[in-house]
């Protein structure tokens, strides 16, 4: 058994889109279901961008909903149970950790990393850029290496992220002559999906406004799903239509198969070929994408619908987090306090 450790970052409005759960909650679902699984709401993050305090905290709160609703949408209460879901400022042993990584991490090392350098890129002026997103990458390996993880589901353009972690962690294991941290690896399946917008252009992005969201409204997600990009060229329902590039299609492969309103992928083929005989309008293939994807989601939704309700359950959820998940960051942190030298005899916490 792996243990495996991820982080979501309450950026944009905190929400979660359908962008989201193909490219990295799905991942982490399956994940959890035979994997010792550390989630974290990586709030301390949202600083680097977000300095506005109810802005902050009505983003932090609406993707521990957002997340937890999945969860429970999507596991066995069993399964559920065995993930330790925290929030990183419930655990002071992250910026504790960063600290001290901060005294063996060069400085080209951060210098490198595309965070940084896509600011720059992006005509910012190095003065203003503030030392968070600079340092993001040391509170990112704290996060990491805290939890001594095998493995990290990362997206590809986050696999920089992991390659530092490493350099870090082996850079402190030699100065101090002690194997702490793991070494983590990058978990980057083949088959994680990069997922374009309803747009059909760029990626699905709340900041762009291409988004099907989950937990929206019933008239929302509608809205949302009939305004998605299908065929250009087809002017008329009884025109034959092409299913390549066309978004309704691409997101009913995705959810349409495994979908109780789907009988099977058979059904499904049967749909493109009505659509490529001009036999079904754009309407009706939107109006069935919406439909299935209501009943994909609909333990999720119903989940986020009792925890919204009952905001005493989150609560619990995120303290027996933060009691597992401190156990971990505590004895991670008493070996790197001995093995620098913190701790001597006139330690009363030896």
């Amino acid at each position: 058994m792996k243990r495996f450790l991820s982080g979501i970052t309450p950026s944009g409005d905190g929400s979660l889109h359908i962008g989201n759960y193909l490219g990295a909650v799905r991942q982490f679902i399956e994940l959890a279901k035979s994997n010792e699984t550390f989630l974290m709401v990586a709030d301390l993050h949202g600083l680097t961008t977000i300095q506005d305090k109810k802005q902050l905290q009505n983003n932090i709160e609406i993707l521990i909903l957002n997340e937890l609703a999945l969860l429970r949408g999507f596991l066995s209460k069993d399964e559920f149970e065995k993930i330790v879901f925290f929030r990183q400022s419930d655990v002071p042993m992250h910026t504790e950790c960063q600290s001290i990584l901060n005294n063996v991490t060069p400085l080209g090392l951060l210098k490198r990393a595309h965070a940084y350098k896509d600011k720059l890129a992006g005509n910012a002026m190095e003065e203003d850029i503030n030392v968070g997103l600079f340092s993001y990458p040391m509170l990112m390996a704290a996060d990491i290496l805290l939890y001594q993880a095998d493995l990290v589901p990362v997206g590809k353009d986050q696999k920089q992220h992991i390659e530092i972690t490493r350099d870090i962690a082996e850079r402190f294991n030699k100065i101090f002559k002690k194997q702490v941290f793991t070494l983590p690896e990058p978990y980057i399946p083949e088959e994680v999906a990069v997922v374009l917008g309803t747009d059909g252009k760029r990626k699905m992005s709340k900041t762009l406004g291409n988004v099907i969201a989950m937990f929206d409204s019933e008239e929302a997600i509608k809205k949302q799903v009939m305004g998605t990009y299908t065929d250009p060229t087809r002017k008329h329902a009884t025109d034959p239509g092409h299913i390549e590039g066309n978004m309704v299609f691409t997101y009913l492969d995705f959810f349409g198969p495994t979908s109780p309103r789907l009988r099977g992928a058979s059904e499904l083929s049967a749909l493109k070929e009505r659509y490529k005989a001009g036999k079904i309008a754009d309407v009706e293939v939107k109006e069935y994408l919406f439909q299935t994807l209501m009943n994909y989601f609909a333990p999720a939704r119903k989940a986020y619908e009792e925890l919204k309700a009952n905001p005493n359950v989150v609560t619990d959820i995120l303290k027996k987090g933060q009691e597992r998940a401190l156990i971990v960051a505590g004895q991670t942190m008493k070996e790197v306090r001995e093995a620098i030298g913190l701790v001597t005899k006139y330690s009363f916490q030896r």
